[in-house]
Protein backbone atom coordinates (compact mmCIF):
# COMPACT_ATOMS: atom_id res chain seq x y z
CA UNK A 1 0.00 0.00 0.00
CA UNK A 2 1.51 3.40 -0.96
CA UNK A 3 2.43 5.92 1.72
CA UNK A 4 0.04 8.82 1.98
CA UNK A 5 0.97 12.16 3.31
CA UNK A 6 -1.88 14.03 4.88
CA UNK A 7 -3.13 16.87 2.76
CA UNK A 8 -3.34 20.22 4.49
CA UNK A 9 -6.86 20.94 5.62
CA UNK A 10 -8.66 24.09 4.61
CA UNK A 11 -8.50 25.27 8.22
CA UNK A 12 -4.69 25.19 8.37
CA UNK A 13 -3.30 28.61 7.59
CA UNK A 14 -0.15 29.32 5.68
CA UNK A 15 2.57 31.10 7.58
CA UNK A 16 6.07 32.34 6.85
CA UNK A 17 8.93 33.38 9.06
CA UNK A 18 9.99 36.96 8.57
CA UNK A 19 13.20 38.51 9.89
CA UNK A 20 12.40 41.88 11.42
CA UNK A 21 15.12 44.36 12.33
CA UNK A 22 14.97 47.66 14.16
CA UNK A 23 17.55 50.30 13.37
CA UNK A 24 17.96 53.63 15.09
CA UNK A 25 19.12 56.79 13.37
CA UNK A 26 22.80 57.37 14.17
CA UNK A 27 22.05 60.65 16.00
CA UNK A 28 19.60 59.13 18.49
CA UNK A 29 20.83 55.52 18.51
CA UNK A 30 23.02 55.85 21.63
CA UNK A 31 20.04 57.22 23.56
CA UNK A 32 17.53 54.64 22.33
CA UNK A 33 19.85 51.65 22.72
CA UNK A 34 20.78 52.70 26.24
CA UNK A 35 17.30 53.44 27.60
CA UNK A 36 14.73 51.47 25.57
CA UNK A 37 13.61 47.96 24.65
CA UNK A 38 12.44 47.42 21.03
CA UNK A 39 9.16 45.63 20.29
CA UNK A 40 7.47 44.43 17.07
CA UNK A 41 3.69 44.48 16.83
CA UNK A 42 2.22 41.92 14.41
CA UNK A 43 -1.55 42.15 14.31
CA UNK A 44 -2.34 42.49 18.00
CA UNK A 45 0.59 40.43 19.31
CA UNK A 46 3.84 41.94 20.58
CA UNK A 47 7.25 40.32 20.03
CA UNK A 48 10.49 41.48 21.71
CA UNK A 49 13.29 42.54 19.36
CA UNK A 50 16.99 43.16 19.84
CA UNK A 51 19.02 46.08 18.57
CA UNK A 52 21.91 43.87 17.47
CA UNK A 53 20.31 41.42 15.02
CA UNK A 54 17.02 40.60 13.22
CA UNK A 55 14.40 38.54 15.02
CA UNK A 56 12.42 35.80 13.25
CA UNK A 57 8.67 36.12 13.66
CA UNK A 58 6.08 33.80 12.14
CA UNK A 59 3.35 35.67 10.26
CA UNK A 60 0.14 34.22 8.86
CA UNK A 61 -0.10 34.53 5.07
CA UNK A 62 -3.81 34.00 4.48
CA UNK A 63 -4.80 37.64 5.12
CA UNK A 64 -3.12 41.06 5.10
CA UNK A 65 -1.25 41.72 8.33
CA UNK A 66 -0.44 44.97 10.10
CA UNK A 67 3.11 45.23 11.38
CA UNK A 68 4.93 47.96 13.26
CA UNK A 69 7.95 48.50 15.47
CA UNK A 70 8.35 50.71 18.53
CA UNK A 71 10.19 51.07 21.81
CA UNK A 72 9.43 51.12 25.51
CA UNK A 73 11.70 53.22 27.68
CA UNK A 74 13.11 51.19 30.55
CA UNK A 75 11.14 48.20 29.21
CA UNK A 76 7.78 49.38 30.54
CA UNK A 77 5.04 51.87 29.82
CA UNK A 78 3.40 52.80 26.54
CA UNK A 79 4.86 51.58 23.24
CA UNK A 80 6.26 54.64 21.48
CA UNK A 81 7.29 55.43 17.92
CA UNK A 82 5.03 52.90 16.19
CA UNK A 83 4.09 53.50 12.56
CA UNK A 84 2.01 50.60 11.28
CA UNK A 85 2.53 49.14 7.79
CA UNK A 86 0.19 46.64 6.17
CA UNK A 87 1.78 43.67 4.41
CA UNK A 88 -0.43 42.11 1.73
CA UNK A 89 -1.62 38.52 1.98
CA UNK A 90 0.67 36.00 0.30
CA UNK A 91 3.63 38.38 0.23
CA UNK A 92 6.32 37.66 -2.29
CA UNK A 93 9.14 35.27 -1.36
CA UNK A 94 11.68 38.08 -1.95
CA UNK A 95 10.19 40.00 0.96
CA UNK A 96 10.32 37.04 3.32
CA UNK A 97 13.82 35.95 2.35
CA UNK A 98 15.41 39.25 3.36
CA UNK A 99 15.11 41.39 6.42
CA UNK A 100 12.22 43.76 6.96
CA UNK A 101 13.90 46.79 8.51
CA UNK A 102 12.34 49.68 10.39
CA UNK A 103 14.24 52.90 11.14
CA UNK A 104 13.31 56.03 13.06
CA UNK A 105 14.04 59.59 12.01
CA UNK A 106 16.64 62.10 13.14
CA UNK A 107 15.07 62.69 16.56
CA UNK A 108 14.33 59.90 19.01
CA UNK A 109 10.61 60.72 19.06
CA UNK A 110 10.15 60.16 15.32
CA UNK A 111 8.33 56.90 14.47
CA UNK A 112 9.99 53.77 13.11
CA UNK A 113 9.03 53.35 9.45
CA UNK A 114 9.62 50.55 6.97
CA UNK A 115 12.79 51.19 4.97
Amino acid sequence: MPDRTPEPSAQESLSMKYRIAIKAHWVSSWFLKLLSKPVAVVGHAEHPLTWSEPTEIEIEQDAPVRIGVGVRYFGRGKLLGVSVTELPAHSTPELSSGVIAFRNGFWNHEPFKLV
